[in-house]
């Protein structure tokens, strides 16, 4: 019994592990995102930097990823790339002189074990949405 126990444990251990790594990964992919975007805010560059960074993981933007660049002040104030329903959040309302990338990830994008899904651990469907504010230079 204590070790059906601690071989639950080490598998929960191993997913939440998995997760903050690819979270870590999507945040970092942000930031690089926006400070990226402040110099020259173009989707396409941008996306391809983003994927420099997610390849770690072997992400994408397509599929399982998707990169919103918010500038305020552009002809186009919201540019998406990617089928990844991803909604950037209301707030903080940016400044004209203000860039935000969002970036979704979902957890089918990773090569990421889901082994508690049945003991209620289930990250099936799930995303990770992560925003980066950065001033334009």
């Amino acid at each position: 019994m204590v070790l059906f126990l601690l071989i639950l444990v080490s598998f929960g251990m191993f997913q939440f592990t998995t997760a903050m790594m690819i979270k870590q990964t999507v945040v970092h992919s942000a930031t690089v995102g926006a400070r990226e975007a402040a110099k020259d805010p173009d989707i396409d560059e941008l996306a391809d930097i983003v994927d420099k960074v997610l390849a770690a993981h072997n992400i994408e933007i397509g599929t399982d990823a998707s990169i919103v660049l918010e500038d305020p002040a552009a002809t186009l104030p919201v540019q998406k790339k990617g089928t990844l329903t991803c909604d950037p959040p209301i707030v903080p309302v940016l400044e004209p002189d203000e860039v935000r990338v969002t970036i979704c990830v979902s957890f089918s994008a990773a090569a990421f074990m889901n082994p508690l899904k049945s003991y209620g651990a289930d990250f099936t469907g799930k995303k990770f949405t992560i925003s980066s504010v950065a001033k334009k230079e």
